[in-house]
């Protein structure tokens, strides 16, 4: 079957290409992705922030129909909606690593369930006693996604802190009970304010060396900080301080697993389809596969409105 793929060819460069796929072999099914989101991942490779080799396939967070079913493949069949991985027209997976959606959804685009994965993940990694009180550094995509999670929790409190004013507005309608803006003079008086009364937890999801080095500070004696975001280049930080505080330092990466043989995948679907967790007002640019080079473009360059890019298939 003729498809299509995306490739980044150079930094800076993404190309479609036709491929022929092959029907699925023993054990695989063959899935059609519907939408695919961009994950600043990719948008590390793209840039070149993150080492990489070239050209290379991308793309982990997609959502596709099954079209074709392989043998020996039980529990799944054509027109069944599963998650889906590279940013490929058609992709033959293992069936028994894909997640099944229980019904259709109206917007595939809102449905991805690898980015809730890795928040469910986290969630397990921080360890929440109830009555905790949390302070979260950026409220980006994957920011907003801790928030709607730790708002389940029975926290005495949980502050956000972005640049971003409409973030912020996101972040309070998801459960935040304060929201700071790091951008204003105000919002750094608050920020100052909140080292004297230090938290149980700190979550660390800007990305950015600043909040990186404050977030320490912030942290109760004892407490923990995790670092949620993923650092694509070399940091310094205080490290005197998180020796003398004791801190609990946490690195929650997605690839960590649980200790609890837990499916994070198969419980982000189920969540999605609750509505715990709900993309709606984050996705707040689409484009076409076709469109490529400039859906990367823009989420490298960050305007103050983007907050999640998605292609569509």
């Amino acid at each position: 079957m003729r498809s299509a793929a995306i490739w980044f060819v150079a930094p800076g460069r993404a190309e479609v290409r036709e491929e022929e796929v092959p029907d699925p072999e023993q054990g695989q099914v063959q899935v059609r992705c519907l939408a695919n989101g961009i994950c600043m991942a990719e948008v590390s490779f793209f840039t070149g922030a993150e080492p990489t080799s070239f050209p290379r396939k991308v793309g982990h967070e997609g959502i596709g129909v099954v079209t074709k079913v392989g043998p020996g493949v039980q529990g799944l069949q054509e027109g069944d909606i599963v998650d889906c991985w590279t940013w490929d027209l058609y992709q033959n997976l293992p069936a028994a690593k894909v997640h099944r959606f229980r019904v259709r959804p109206e917007d595939p685009a809102l449905f991805l369930a690898e980015p809730v994965a890795c928040v469910v993940n986290a969630l397990y990694h921080y360890d929440i006693t109830p009555g905790d009180r949390v302070l979260l550094l950026g409220a980006g995509f994957m920011g907003l996604l801790n928030v709607q999670g730790l708002a389940h929790y029975p926290l005495a409190e949980l502050v956000a802190v972005d640049l971003k004013q409409p973030n912020l507005e996101l972040a309070l309608s998801y459960g935040a009970t304060r929201a700071i803006c790091s951008g204003t003079q105000q919002g750094r008086d608050e920020l100052a304010a909140l080292k004297e009364e230090p938290f149980d937890l700190v979550v660390e999801a800007a990305g950015a060396e600043g909040p990186l080095q404050a977030a320490g500070s912030f942290v109760r004696p004892g407490g923990r900080l995790a670092i949620f975001a993923w650092h694509h280049s070399p940091r310094q930080v205080d490290m005197s301080l998180w020796h003398v505080r004791g801190l609990k330092v946490l690195n929650p990466s997605p690839v960590m697993g649980t200790d609890r043989n837990i499916d994070c995948q198969a419980r982000a679907v189920a969540l999605l389809e609750r509505g715990t967790f709900s993309l709606g007002a984050l996705v707040t640019h689409r484009h076409h596969f076709t469109q490529v080079q400039e859906a990367m473009e823009l989420a490298a360059a960050r305007p103050p409105e983007y907050i999640k890019g998605v292609l569509t298939f």
